[in-house]
């Protein structure tokens, strides 16, 4: 947006929601390289707590492993884009290869790794505007995390209330890790704009965290 002589030019398209063929491409091949990840890490775990094989407990794992990554990493990085979108910014996610193929390559070695790429962001925005587009993330796995918490609160029997305590650890967990305060984390971003709004989110996702983990009971 530009003043000029009184008025305001609004680009077309401006605020609207929009995927590249690109975008999509990398965030399916980002989608399936972290299932595959998450299926490989989790299916011994899962396994032993049923206590089946592990080709019997596979098709399980892999629709858990699809839910956590749509909850706690797709969804996460659509919150930045849509919110970077609504401020009329380019916002676009892009892969990072290497850190996909280190992501399957240590699940193997029984070791959770994901750096699968971030949402790219160009564009004229404020401090304010920056700071709520880095917070969206950590706000939709508070929020994921915080449903599938309430949902395994009310029912943690049996295979289901595995799952459900699953991804609400799992979506807490990444929205924690994206806490930190360092750069290029969001926990950073969000601390030079706002240090009530980082430290009530840390303490939100912390709690949650820990609660769901089994650590505070209520």
């Amino acid at each position: 947006m530009y003043p000029e002589y009184n008025t305001v030019y609004v680009p077309e398209g401006y605020g609207k929601i929009r995927f590249s063929r690109v975008e999509l491409q990398h965030i399916l091949i980002g989608v399936a390289a972290l299932t595959l990840a998450f299926t490989i890490y989790l299916n011994p775990g899962l396994a032993s707590a049923l206590k089946v094989s592990y080709m019997m407990a596979l098709p399980l794992t892999l629709g858990v492993s699809a839910l956590v990554v749509l909850a706690g990493f797709l969804f996460h990085e659509l919150g930045h884009k849509f919110v970077a979108q609504r401020y009329g910014a380019w916002a676009e996610f892009r892969m990072y290869p290497l850190g996909l193929i280190l992501a399957v390559m240590m699940s193997f070695l029984g070791v959770l790794f994901a750096a699968p790429g971030a949402v790219y962001i160009a564009g004229r925005v404020t401090k304010k505007q920056n700071g709520l587009i880095s917070l969206a993330g950590p706000i939709v796995n508070l929020a994921i995390g915080g449903l599938f918490l309430a949902a395994w609160l009310a029912y943690p029997f049996g295979t289901t209330g595995l799952i459900l305590n699953l991804v609400a650890v799992m979506s807490l967990f990444l929205g924690g890790f994206n806490l930190i305060p360092i750069p290029p984390l969001d926990g950073y971003k969000i601390a030079i704009w706002s240090i009530p709004v980082y430290l009530m989110m840390v303490v939100a996702t912390g709690a949650s965290l820990l609660l769901v983990m089994g650590f505070i009971n209520l």
